[in-house]
């Protein structure tokens, strides 16, 4: 971090390998979390987080990773059929044992009652901690929405002759 541009910044070996190690554990923990909220896996959605961690999606909820999860899982299982949340744009900026990351994030959603499919384009503003012993998780997420749109209609979940997808361990890409 610092004012500099980031191609005047100084570099060496050490800190270029040390802050791609922690770019590498910070977006394992991001991919993690979309996996586990993708696949309703609540160890993974855990997993992401630190203990007492503080997740922040507006009004629907605020507080502790602990109730987020229940709270998460049970929204997911209600309203969709299916969910698919992609990744991009992450930028991590480190200070020591704390790292500011910002993730674009493109979640699309089948309405369960209706078929149609729901689209949101956000940013996940979060704060990651180093912790001895439980590595780079997150300390602190909020959910910033951009926009979101709507596609009445069915959409088609499972195209003919694909092998079929579960939002479970009994998906294939557990085996």
């Amino acid at each position: 971090m610092g004012t500099e541009p980031p191609g005047d910044r100084p570099t060496d070996a050490a800190s270029d390998t040390d802050e791609a190690a922690v770019e590498r554990a910070v977006r394992h923990a991001l991919f993690s979390y979309c996996r586990g909220i993708d696949r309703l896996d609540g160890e993974l959605i855990s997993a992401a987080y630190h203990a007492g961690a503080v997740d922040d999606h507006g009004d629907a909820f605020r507080g502790p990773v602990e109730a987020y999860v229940p709270w998460v899982l049970g929204v997911l299982r209600d309203r969709f059929s299916a969910t698919m949340h992609s990744l991009s744009n992450i930028r991590v900026e480190r200070d020591g044992d704390v790292a500011r990351v910002e993730s674009h994030v493109l979640a699309s959603h089948v309405v369960a009652t209706t078929g149609a499919l729901r689209v949101l384009g956000a940013r996940y503003v979060d704060r990651f901690e180093h912790r001895p012993g439980a590595g780079w998780r997150i300390a602190h997420r909020q959910l910033v929405p951009e926009w979101q749109f709507e596609c009445s209609g069915s959409v088609t979940v499972l195209p003919p002759g694909c092998a079929p997808s579960a939002r479970d361990r009994s998906d294939p890409s557990y085996v």
